[in-house]
């Protein structure tokens, strides 16, 4: 074999070698829907939600067709459906009744299983897509064994406490959302546990600015 039919060979390797892994499929583990909330005096009659950045919005999710409802009422809430893949930021729209409209850009939808539209909204980082003071966070474990333990305190406690997985795992390439309460305390330590007894430690992390912590 010449060199230069070695060259055009090893090129077309490398080719199908790209393409490849261009399409090897994205983890699983994210989530699936979020529940936009109407906190709002009025009927929501359009939503479009899509990929951040995206110049198109698409369809409207509320035309009442294949089980989509065709508004949202006052106090009403509706889950959104996506597709299961690793875009979690989202640009959202919505039209009311009365021909306004509210658009919420960059919000991160694996973060949060609940978008409010309305003032309950006010405080909301638009970074992590949860309200400022929230310390709930998903854990997204990278490791290739599952994940048997996880234990969040406030920092400093010198107590673990509960596993809050329970009798509960999480499987490699998953994620797991962790709700904590909203009571002004964002400053936690944090243990998370392996199934091969590994595991790692965070002291002082201010969860409040983080929306998904992969580990390890």
């Amino acid at each position: 074999m010449t060199p230069r039919t070695l060259a055009a060979l090893s090129a077309i390797l490398l080719a199908i070698a790209g393409t490849a892994h261009a399409q090897r499929p994205p983890p699983p583990g994210q989530t699936t829907s979020f529940t936009l909330v109407n906190r709002t005096p009025t009927v929501i009659r359009e939503l479009f939600a899509t990929p951040a950045g995206g110049t198109n919005w698409g369809q409207n999710r509320l035309d009442g067709r294949n089980g989509n409802p065709g508004s949202i009422p006052p106090g009403g809430s509706y889950a959104v459906r996506r597709r299961a893949d690793n875009i979690c930021n989202f640009d959202l729209r919505v039209v009311f009744a009365d021909g306004k409209s509210e658009e919420r850009k960059g919000v991160n939808v694996c973060a949060t299983e609940e978008v409010t539209i309305g003032t309950a909204a006010a405080g909301v980082d638009t970074a992590t897509g949860k309200p400022a003071d929230d310390p709930s966070f998903r854990l997204f474990n990278r490791a290739a064994v599952p994940v048997t333990e996880v234990y969040a305190t406030p920092a400093g406690l010198g107590n673990w406490g509960q596993n809050r997985l329970a009798n509960e795992k999480l499987a490699p390439d998953n994620t797991r959302l962790f709700a904590l309460p909203r009571d002004g305390n964002c400053i936690y330590d944090l243990r998370v546990v392996f199934a091969d007894k590994r595991s790692m430690e965070r002291k002082r992390t201010n969860l409040c600015r983080i929306a998904e912590l992969p580990v390890p």
